[in-house]
């Protein structure tokens, strides 16, 4: 049975409102955390854990322009190379409602741009191999609690 993308929790290519501190922090950054926080899932497991990118409407070093698709606030997008499976506090990421929560649907990723994404990310970016290990760890969760 397909499961229905619109009532699916953090279905792959949903898109999800968060704050920069509860994501792990680069610390050579310079930059301020932002407030607002758009992050699009890009793997999941049974467990509901997420594997996410974060997006952003700047062209920075170690980003690739989201084609054909423009956040809520209409301007032009582009998603970060890094992938994501914890948050700050080394916790799985999961849609809480408090510290994650779902964008409408209508902000959902096409499955082209999900594609897209996860070739770059996983194939094409300076951390593949790293993101690669995430998603596996990912993956391998479910595993894990079953044999516990």
């Amino acid at each position: 049975m397909a499961r229905d993308k619109k009532t699916d929790v953090g279905a792959i290519g949903r898109t999800i409102k968060t704050k920069d501190e509860y994501l792990p922090t680069n610390k050579k950054s310079k930059s301020k955390p932002k407030e607002k926080r758009w992050i699009a899932v890009i793997a999941r497991n049974k467990s509901g854990e997420l594997g996410v990118v974060r997006l952003t409407t700047e062209n920075q070093p170690n980003t690739t322009k989201l084609k054909g698709y423009n956040k809520g606030n209409g301007k032009t997008t582009y998603f970060k190379h890094f992938v994501e499976i914890k948050d700050a506090d080394g916790k799985p990421i999961k849609i809480d409602g408090v510290r994650f929560v779902e964008n409408d649907s209508k902000y959902d990723l096409n499955n082209r741009q999900v594609a897209k994404v996860r070739d770059t990310v996983l194939n094409h970016s300076r951390q593949a191999t790293e993101n690669k290990k995430k998603i596996a760890a990912l993956k391998n969760g479910d595993k894990k609690k079953k044999q516990d």
